[in-house]
């Protein structure tokens, strides 16, 4: 199982765009339905880091960067100069509990 995160944090005027960027983005990417792969996105307390959780049987990198509304989420997020630049941790499943929440 691959488990990648990404966080970022954005001007408190582009978080309403970054939304509507990502809900476009996740449509395509369930429609798209790609057996085994999970893809959510949270936003944090302070109301402007948002987390993705990525979780797939096998590298899903080649399904999603090509998706046309990926590129236009990647591209207006790092046009919007974010406060903190998106990074990117590789994860372990180490323990679980229950199954996956919707």
């Amino acid at each position: 199982m691959k488990i990648t995160r990404h966080r970022y944090t954005v001007k408190p005027d582009y978080v309403a765009q970054n939304r509507q960027n990502l809900d476009e983005f996740i449509a395509a990417l369930t429609a798209a339905s790609v057996p085994g792969l999970s893809y959510r996105v949270f936003l944090e307390e302070d109301g402007q880091t948002f987390l993705h959780l990525v979780t797939s049987q096998d590298d899903p990198s080649a399904v999603i960067t090509g998706l046309p509304s990926f590129k236009t989420f990647q591209s207006e997020l790092l046009a919007s100069d974010p406060v903190v630049k998106p990074d990117q941790v590789g994860m372990s499943l180490v323990a679980t509990s229950g199954d996956s929440y919707g």
